[in-house]
């Protein structure tokens, strides 16, 4: 904020050739001598000076200033009275109690009935032609009351702003205003009719004043213009901007600057008037109830935005609101409505929805100025940094149709969308670590609420995340699968840059970082193999590295200093969901920060706690298998393909299609720029911390993926894509570092920061390029199911029947599993698919695969529930042991596969009766008068339940495992399941809704922010 006083603006300026030259108005000029100003003071000691001296360069003067003091507590009545003396104001009033805004006008009046009254704020100067400008809108329009346009406090080398020229009021008390808050101020707007206004500068005439009583005691502080106004609209007067007349206005009430007596909070006032002025037009009690409502939703708004006094102030408004209903009845009484008043005002008030259009503008907006940060270019020299200024702000910034940054997410969507050309529209997308996605979206959700079975607390957080992301991809989890797999590098290439840029890297830098980042996501097969860990990481890495950043470098205060750890808690939510680990790492160096910065418990607190917090439910399945921790999404869907050394070294982890010569060129290429970037880091120290940060992930990987871990029922290996990707995060900071310390210029760093540019950017194109030839020739890709319709009936009929794959490979190695209707989908990696009945199932495919079939094939399999057995690359030796078994029937399906189906009718449920047992086969329980007993082939766990007709079953204990008494009379549709983890979805949703609320920009701070800057 300047110390020098508002200057009048030029009439007369070089470029007014340009404006059309107007004709003379006949209308009558008004003079000023007929305006009585009356100014309101009340504990402005600080501004009031520069308020008196724009008063006092007033041209045209009116004839007559008063000013009110309005019980203030400070120095400002010494500061009237002696304005006084020098003449600036013509009189002083003094009141003893402050009644309010409206009350000190009426004793400035003093029973005076002026031809006009001009209201003025302690805050509000006006520009010496402001008066003028006023008078001559009156005498144009014939308006009754003139509003001008306040401008924000001018601050230094900075272009006037608007705050407001004119108001009006939503049905729920919501302020409409007509310009948006920091618009420059070009002369842009134009005289229009309006509801009414802010009182600063307001001009009202007298006989209108006189006519509507002036301004309703009701509404002591704040939306009494926009009363007056409705008011002077309803009684047939012509209520109108001027946008010529303004006046700067500092809101010293609305911003804390002003210190009231008595106190009252500036959201409370202003928001009782809000609800006085619209029911008083409103209809009761109805629309009394409604803006009661109203107000406890937004009450509850301004707790979620972290703002509890907010909050406190609009419930104490409500309270009022409600307490003094005379009051609204008073302000209704004002009202004289002409006939057509209702179409007088009509058009004057926000359109329904506009509180929802408004609020989709400010988030485009707010979405508009994120892009612009994100892909602007930068130029290489300011005009401020050649002229020297004090002030400058170092680089300028220029946007360009063809941004670095855009170029590459762009291209890599188009890219994405070419190498997908065999997934898009296909049926069963799955290979290598994906599992074929659900079949719907309520499945999806199913997969997550069904807990593991055996172990106790909720399935892994990752099938939550899954089912949620799938909700808003067309419904679709087949979708989601593929949206993933197309997409994934250009988000894990706008996460590196959104990265790269807080770092302070240039924007072409930071896109051709982003892009090796994207390109090592594809060489390292991630995406190709269907790793969901690894594409997860790809993303959540870089951001949770630019929200720990983000908290390093945070000096907020208050509420708003809880966005930066609840960031960090969001992206290392996500991150420990796809890779368990990573959570107990950076739990450990948290607690090390937090030992060195006492300061750091809140931060370590809320970006480490919540994510234990969030995991909670599932700590129980990875207390009992900590190995798990080492794995990604559904570990046991992985097929056995550990790399060798050699290929770790290229950077080949997984198998993608891609030719291991582009894998070569590629990371050869990256070592070169590390080493490059390694022997220019100046400081010994911060290249020992560049090896190690090389040398423990590249080891951790090596080592683990030799190893075979148990979980579940079976064994997998460690996840080596967050190893991978640590090691490539690890070689491009001696690159990021040096293209960050080196210029653009004609300078030989310049030339070697533009080398290093160009170097990785083609990096970049060259995996980019590669992938979108060769597309999806790994192991993920179509995959549509290999078993017969017929067979894939009856696992989904009400038998819930499993069949019993094997596939024997032409090296004799033999490959099985056994699926259900559920599985194999997201999920079921995660467990044993055989479960309990791993060891039978184990010597049941051991003796088909040596060809020496038992007599009791058909009875063993109808006791775990095999209706089917898929059996493909057999001889026709091992195939005739099959059929010599009793009980099944053979059907070909390929010429080198064939269905076994058994005769007895499976199912994974039976009936037991006192001398029989038989399968469930329509899920039809009948009558019966005999108690019977319900026996699922399962697992067992005692969230297994059953129902018969709506009514639950009860456990019977002393059968075997997951068995239910049936009491007699009982009979119905059978109904059985896992009892669903609703805590567990609950809990964690409210967790992610807390995280978000904290990561949120905090209400009420924007207005005392811009304060600070002035």
């Amino acid at each position: 904020m300047t110390e020098e006083p508002q200057e009048a603006r030029p009439v007369d300026d070089l470029w007014a050739w340009l404006d059309p030259e107007t004709p003379e108005s006949d209308h009558r000029a008004i003079d000023p001598g007929t305006v009585t100003a009356v100014m309101v003071v009340h504990n402005s000691r600080a501004w009031l000076a520069r308020q008196l001296l724009s008063l006092a360069r007033l041209d045209p003067r009116p004839g007559r200033i008063v000013a009110v003091d309005n019980a203030s507590t400070d120095d400002s009545p010494a500061l009237l009275a002696r304005a006084a003396d020098e003449g600036v104001l013509d009189a002083v009033v003094t009141q003893s109690h402050n009644k309010g805004f409206g009350a000190a006008v009426e004793a400035g009046l003093a029973g005076a009935a002026p031809e006009w009254i001009w209201l003025l704020h302690d805050d509000s100067a006006p520009f010496p032609d402001t008066l003028g400008s006023l008078l001559d809108g009156a005498a144009q329009t014939g308006a009754a009351v003139v509003v001008p346009t306040l401008l924000q406090p001018r601050r230094r080398n900075y272009p006037e702003t608007l705050s407001e020229a004119g108001a009006s009021i939503t049905r729920s008390g919501r302020r409409m205003s007509f310009v948006d808050e920091g618009d420059i101020d070009q002369q842009q707007l134009t005289p229009e009719p309006v509801l009414g206004g802010s009182t600063a500068g307001m001009l009202v005439a007298g006989h209108a004043w006189q006519e509507l009583g002036g301004l309703a005691p009701e509404i002591p502080l704040h939306r009494d213009g926009v009363d007056l106004g409705w008011r002077a609209n309803e009684a047939g007067h012509l209520v109108t901007t001027w946008p010529r007349a303004a006046l700067t206005h500092r809101q010293a009430g609305r911003t804390g600057e002003r210190v009231s007596s008595p106190p009252v909070p500036w959201h409370r006032s202003d928001r009782l008037a809000a609800l006085r002025v619209v029911a008083a037009r409103g209809n009761r009690p109805t629309g009394t109830l409604a803006l009661l409502g109203g107000s406890g939703l937004r009450a509850l708004g301004f707790l979620l935005g972290k703002s509890p006094a907010l909050a406190r102030a609009e419930l104490g408004a409500a309270r009022t609101f409600a307490a003094t209903p005379e009051a609204t009845t008073a302000l209704a009484a004002r009202t004289t409505p002409a006939p057509d008043a209702s179409a007088r005002v009509t058009p004057l008030l926000p359109a329904r929805f506009w509180s929802v259009r408004d609020g989709v503008d400010r988030f485009g907006a707010g979405v508009a100025d994120r892009y612009r940060d994100l892909v602007v270019t930068d130029s290489s020299t300011s005009i401020d940094e050649m002229t020297g200024d004090d002030f400058a702000g170092g680089q300028t910034r220029r946007r360009t149709w063809l941004s670095p940054a855009l170029l590459v997410l762009v291209g890599l969507v188009i890219v994405g969308l070419v190498a997908g050309r065999s997934l898009l529209g296909a049926v069963g997308v799955a290979g290598g670590g994906m599992l074929p996605a659900p079949p719907s979206l309520s499945a999806a959700w199913q997969a997550y609420l069904q807990p593991d079975v055996g172990v106790g607390g909720a399935n892994a957080p990752w099938l939550l995340l899954a089912a949620f992301f799938s909700t808003f991809v067309f419904a679709s989890p087949e979708a989601f699968a593929v949206a993933a797999l197309v997409l994934a590098p250009a988000l894990a290439a706008g996460a590196a840059l959104l990265l790269l840029r807080r770092l302070g890297l240039r924007i072409g830098a930071a896109a051709a970082g982003a892009a090796l980042w994207a390109g090592a996501v594809l060489l390292l097969g991630i995406v190709g193999a269907g790793d969901l860990s690894g594409m997860a990481l790809s993303i959540t890495g870089p951001m949770l590295a630019r929200s720990i950043h983000r908290v390093a470098l945070d000096e907020s205060v208050g509420a708003e200093r809880l966005r930066s750890p609840a960031g960090v808690a969001l992206w290392l939510l996500l991150s420990a969901a796809a890779w368990p680990v990573v959570l107990p790492l950076l739990s450990i160096a948290a607690l090390v920060w937090m030992v060195l910065d006492r300061r750091r418990w809140g931060d370590v607190a809320i970006g480490v706690g919540l994510p234990w917090l969030f995991l909670a439910p599932w700590l129980p399945t990875l207390v009992r298998w900590p190995a798990r921790a080492l794995m990604g999404a559904d570990p046991l869907a992985w097929p056995d393909f550990p790399p060798a050394t050699f290929a770790l070294l290229a950077g080949r982890i997984l198998p993608s299609g891609i030719p291991p010569w582009v894998n070569m060129v590629f990371f050869a290429g990256l070592a070169v720029a590390a080493a490059a970037g390694l022997l220019a880091m100046p400081r010994q120290r911060h290249r020992m911390l560049v090896l190690a940060g090389v040398a423990v992930p590249l080891l951790a990987g090596a080592l683990s993926s030799k190893v075979a871990l148990a979980t579940h029922g079976g064994q997998a290996r460690a996840l080596l894509s967050g190893w991978a990707l640590l090691v490539v995060a690890a070689l491009l900071v001696p690159v990021m570092v040096g293209l960050r310390r080196t210029g653009h210029g004609d300078a030989p760093a310049g030339r070697r920061s533009r080398a290093a540019t160009s170097v990785l950017a083609l990096l970049g194109v060259l995996a980019a390029g590669a992938w979108a030839w060769v597309g999806f020739q790994g192991p993920v890709g179509p995959s549509p199911s290999v078993l017969p319709g017929y067979v894939r009936d009856v696992m989904t009929s009400e038998r819930q029947s499993r069949v019993l794959m094997l596939q024997q490979r032409p090296d004799g190695t033999l490959d099985w599993n056994a699926v259900d209707a559920s599985q194999p989908q997201w999920g079921t990696g995660e467990r044993n698919p055989a479960g309990a009945y791993a060891d039978e199932f184990g010597t049941l495919v051991q003796s088909l695969g040596v060809a020496v079939v038992p007599e009791d094939l058909a009875s063993t399999l109808t006791a775990l529930g095999v209706s089917h057995i898929y059996m493909g690359g057999f001889s026709e030796e091992s195939l005739a042991s099959v059929g010599n078994a009793p009980g099944l029937t053979r059907a070909a399906v390929t010429d080198d596969a064939v269905v076994w189906t058994v005769a007895a009718l499976p199912s994974r449920i039976r009936l037991v009766a006192s001398q029989t047992s038989e399968p469930v086969v329509d899920g039809t329980i009948a009558p019966s008068d005999a108690t019977r007993h319900i026996v699922l082939a399962e697992d067992d766990d005692p969230r297994w339940q059953a129902s018969v007709g709506g009514t639950a079953l009860q456990r019977s204990p002393d059968r075997p495992p997951v068995t239910f008494t049936v009491p007699g009379g009982a009979g119905g549709h059978l109904e059985w399941g896992m009892k669903p983890s609703w805590a567990a979805l609950g809990w964690q949703g409210a967790l992610a809704v807390l995280i978000l609320v904290l990561m949120a920009p905090t209400l009420g701070s924007t207005t005392s922010a811009r304060r600070v800057r002035e």
